[in-house]
């Protein structure tokens, strides 16, 4: 694969339902899987892409007052990393990723990820693949129909149509991997879903800017996954299922 870098953007601001302050006094991030903080393992693999510049986080400015969290991810990316700590909330991934603004690089290759999630696959292949078919942007994607995930339509060729977040359009789930050819492309789109209002249950999330892209026809790809090859760590059952493997 080229050897041209891109950039790797992980919001770690936003808040989980399924893990109380009183059963998991760290923040999400630090939650140990297999005796490593979370976000450790979603490092490793991240790291095993050789073709990573540079980190950028967004993160919650009460977890690296309390808990340093800014200082594991240093340590963790050799600091090859930009950090934006936030003291509010934001209304949703897709703004608390637009914080990060001025660390994008609007011609550069971008990925979001989720920092919560293992996806067994080797990730040069993933962008290879991306890069290989000349895509605007793609996802990965694996098979499911409950509404806890964004989905995706297809047409014919395989190529996105649509998105949408919370509601099964198809049962082409994203595993919370997002590539983008530029990061100019991610910002123009997420400003545009945010100015038209594209909210779900109050929030912005980061599926929905896919739509922007497909009316300024982007050709837009997907990287399908078996089911047993995504772990996802929103719940502290997922946690203990991966944990049982």
């Amino acid at each position: 694969m080229e050897h041209r870098k891109l950039d790797v953007l992980i919001p770690l601001a936003g808040t989980s339902i399924f893990f109380n302050e009183s059963n998991y006094p760290f923040p999400k991030p630090l939650i140990e899987v297999n005796g490593k903080p979370m976000i450790q393992l979603v490092l490793e693999q991240l790291n095993s892409m050789e073709i990573v510049e540079k980190f950028i986080f967004v993160l919650n400015s009460e977890d690296c007052r309390k808990f340093h969290l800014d200082s594991v991810l240093r340590l963790l990316t050799d600091n090859r990393c930009e950090i934006i700590k936030l003291d509010k909330t934001t209304k949703g991934a897709a703004c608390s990723v637009l914080m990060a603004i001025d660390e994008i690089n609007p011609e550069k290759e971008l990925l979001i990820c989720n920092g919560d999630q293992i996806i067994e696959e080797d990730y040069n292949d993933i962008i290879g693949h991306f890069r290989t078919d000349d895509y605007d942007a793609g996802v990965v994607t694996f098979n499911s129909v409950h509404p806890r995930w964004s989905y995706v339509r297809l047409d014919k060729k395989g190529e996105i149509i649509e998105t949408a977040e919370k509601r099964p359009l198809s049962n082409s789930a994203i595993a919370g991997f997002y590539y983008f050819k530029k990061g100019q492309m991610f910002v123009d789109a997420a400003m545009k879903m945010i100015e038209k209002g594209a909210s779900v249950n109050d929030a912005y999330y980061i599926a929905p800017t896919l739509n922007e892209l497909v009316l300024q026809n982007c050709k837009l790809g997907v990287y399908a996954i078996e089911n047993e090859k995504y772990h996802s760590f929103y719940s502290p059952q997922n946690i203990k299922a991966y944990e049982s493997i």
